[in-house]
């Protein structure tokens, strides 16, 4: 009875996020309402409130539960970054979903909000990274990602996911250096305001 109980809930949260996805490609995020969404997903107002507090709480919860099926169908060898690339195929190809997520417009609820949910998914390949690394590569996961749906001058998915792999796998060179044998030691301490 409960997996009968699980895959009905799956269901109807799949439905919600389905109608939201397309509201939004039709429409624009900032004209999608909570009765929109229950009229396309044929459900009720209570059904969808015992799943999620608002539309934000929707978009959240749905796209973060979307990327771990995607990441999970993903077979990538080699890099243990390498499940992420997916997203930025996906961002390419739905940039009107990312924009209410991470672009400029996004409020700081919402982009807080996706990036720990990234952030959780970058943990669970990560295992053995401290929480301040994760962190780290959650946002600037999420920086190349805004280049990709960059309404003006878009990057290309494969082009930014090179990037996001190079510098979290090797690190930023400067001036040609080699970061992995680079000693800090001489660089100098900066010196503090007079």
């Amino acid at each position: 009875m409960a997996e009968y109980t699980d895959r009905r809930v799956r269901r109807t949260r799949d439905h919600l996020h389905r109608a939201l996805i397309e509201l939004m490609i039709e429409r624009g995020y900032d004209r999608v309402t909570v009765s929109d969404i229950i009229d396309r997903a044929d459900v009720g107002r209570s059904t969808f409130y015992a799943h999620y507090r608002d539309k934000d709480d929707l978009l959240l919860v749905g796209c973060t539960e979307f990327l771990r099926r995607e990441i999970a169908r993903t077979t990538v060898p080699g890099s243990p970054l390498g499940p992420l690339r997916v997203m930025f195929h996906l961002a390419a190809q739905y940039p009107e979903v990312y924009h209410p997520l991470i672009g400029p417009k996004a409020t700081t609820t919402v982009l807080h909000a996706y990036r720990r949910g990234v952030a959780d998914i970058v943990g669970e390949l990560l295992t053995d990274q401290p929480a301040d690394t994760v962190a780290f590569l959650s946002w600037g996961l999420l920086g190349l990602l805004g280049v990709v749906i960059d309404p003006v001058a878009p990057v290309p998915p494969a082009a930014a996911w090179q990037r996001f792999e190079s510098l979290a796998l090797r690190g930023l060179t400067l001036g040609g250096a080699d970061p992995a044998t680079a000693d800090d030691a001489e660089s100098p301490a900066p010196r503090p305001p007079r």
